[in-house]
């Protein structure tokens, strides 16, 4: 029986692809990576569809765009979960802010590499 994926902290097990929409078809929606080995959060995940089980890596959930990563993709693991969310009613804010800042450096992070590359 495969693990269930939950929000929490993982490890990329590949060169993981950061998109805008849970779709594998379009390149155009490929913003970053998170290289093999790279920690990053997941703040939501989906139900498998098509195959996929994807985590949304973006700590926005009103306005902006959000940015995905598939977890898992025909039952092959992507990412580790190292420790999942403590649940409901036990948010500590300053985590929860720590959290949400550590990823939008990661994205800049990711941002800046890209357009030095160009």
């Amino acid at each position: 029986m495969e693990e269930q994926m939950v929000p929490g902290d993982y490890t990329s097990l590949v060169d993981l692809k950061i998109r805008l929409q849970m779709d594998t078809q379009s390149m155009t929606n490929q913003v970053g990576v998170y290289m093999r080995g790279v920690p990053f959060t997941v703040y939501e995940v989906y139900p498998e569809k098509n195959g996929i089980v994807w985590g949304r890596v973006s700590s926005n959930t009103g306005s902006g765009t959000s940015r995905y990563v598939g977890l898992r993709v025909t039952n092959q693991e992507k990412a580790k979960l190292e420790k999942a969310f403590e649940p409901e009613g036990s948010d500590d804010a300053l985590m929860v802010t720590m959290k949400s800042l550590t990823v939008a450096i990661t994205l800049l992070t990711d941002a800046v590499r890209e357009l030095a590359g160009k």
